[in-house]
């Protein structure tokens, strides 16, 4: 679960980074893709290799629609609240 935590605060984080600048949807999927670490790091370039996609075309829509189906599912949400 703290593994979860810091990956949705990190998450929220980008987002609120995002907020203060105005970068395309591809640049904000880059600079987020950059930032990883770790087994996210592996599990960014795993997806974009097995799903075909390129890093260019990446959008912030589908890294965060990848990112939370990945790290922050309704699970995740469920037993956040018990």
């Amino acid at each position: 679960m703290k593994k979860s935590q810091d990956l949705e605060a990190w998450f929220l984080g980008m987002k609120n980074f995002f907020g203060l600048h105005d970068y395309s949807e591809n640049m904000k999927a880059t600079i987020t893709t950059f930032s990883l670490k770790g087994k996210a790091c592996s599990w960014s370039k795993d997806v974009k290799i097995f799903r075909g996609i390129h890093e260019e075309y990446l959008t912030w829509s589908e890294f965060e629609w990848l990112f939370k189906n990945k790290y922050l599912s309704g699970r995740y949400f469920d037993d956040k609240e018990k």
